[in-house]
């Protein structure tokens, strides 16, 4: 699953370096973000997280621009992830959308573009009316290599694709799939997933490595334990001089994925940066394993009916 640089880089298939702790700023906006993105630079971060959908781009491209126009950081040394809505599948659309994120992020380049959901929605009036839409996203991918053949995309990938859809994407791709994003922590492990992808040189980023304490309420369903609240993980953070979050964050890193974990809190967000020193041991290892639940806090229940839409399978 792509090689390991001292843990702090992911190097891609294509030989670009993922780093392997990102800012998700996922529900931050104005100048919250602003603020969230300034402070993760400050610490470190080098790897931010958005997408066409957060309505956030603008701001963090103001930030960023502001931080490279002072010198105090490099374009290069920055690596912009952002995503490809389900209303913008369409190949017109996705140069719209491309356009569109380089503007607000105000860089000639993005790093990696993710088409967000496999699901394709069509909008069906100005209220927010959507309808479920059959879509070979093979037509989606194929917009999207044009931008890296041109040089104003690095990388493209997925996420939220079951194996079915990686593979249909594989069976029809002139450049492959460089990373998905999935929803991973201890309580759903996606251990399956992570085969298939690391069996065809596709990395993985985690979102809501630390189970989504701050989801919508649309999100929120009573059979849902907290997963920070776990007593499993009191032992090993105990054991590690380290909190319960950098423990979990730790041996993602570990299995080696990338992971976005997104804070308002410069304390929190200093914390879940300073987990390059977590090295868990095979039996904590074996602990952690022990606490997969299949438990899914993003269960995108509104999707329900949706062809592509196949919560049986693991996405």
């Amino acid at each position: 699953m792509g090689t390991h640089l001292g843990s702090k880089f992911i190097k891609l298939y294509n030989g670009y370096l993922l780093p392997s702790v990102g800012l998700g700023t996922y529900q931050l906006f104005g100048d919250s973000v602003r603020e969230v993105v300034d402070k993760a630079i400050f610490l470190g971060y080098r790897h931010i997280d958005t997408a066409h959908s957060y309505n956030n781009e603008s701001e963090i491209g103001e930030i960023l621009k502001s931080r490279v126009d002072s010198g105090s950081i490099k374009r290069r040394d920055i690596f912009l992830t952002t995503k490809l809505p389900a209303v913008l599948h369409e190949p017109r659309d996705v140069l719209y959308c491309i356009e569109e994120s380089r503007a607000r992020l105000k860089t000639k380049y993005l790093d990696l573009v993710l088409i967000h959901n496999p699901w394709t929605l069509k909008p069906t009036d100005s209220k927010g009316g959507l309808q479920f839409v059959q879509f070979n996203l093979q037509k989606t991918w194929h917009s999207l290599e044009t931008f890296v053949k041109e040089g104003s995309v690095k990388s493209i990938g997925l996420s939220n694709f079951t194996i079915g859809q990686i593979q249909n994407i594989l069976e029809g791709c002139s450049i492959m799939p460089a990373n998905l994003q999935l929803e991973c922590h201890a309580y759903l492990q996606q251990r399956s997933l992570q085969d298939f992808c690391k069996a065809r040189g596709i990395t993985l980023t985690a979102y809501s490595p630390l189970g989504a304490h701050g989801r919508p309420e649309r999100h929120r369903f009573t059979d849902q334990p907290v997963l920070l609240d776990d007593p499993a993980l009191d032992s090993l953070a105990q054991a590690h001089d380290k909190t319960k979050a950098q423990i979990l964050l730790g041996w993602l890193i570990q299995r080696g994925f990338c992971v976005v974990p997104k804070s308002k809190s410069d304390d929190r967000l200093a914390e879940n940066f300073d987990i390059f020193d977590v090295n868990l041991n095979e039996s904590e290892l074996a602990q952690i394993q022990a606490m997969d639940r299949g438990i899914r806090y993003f269960k995108f229940k509104n999707m329900t009916g949706h062809p592509e839409f196949k919560p049986t399978e693991d996405f």
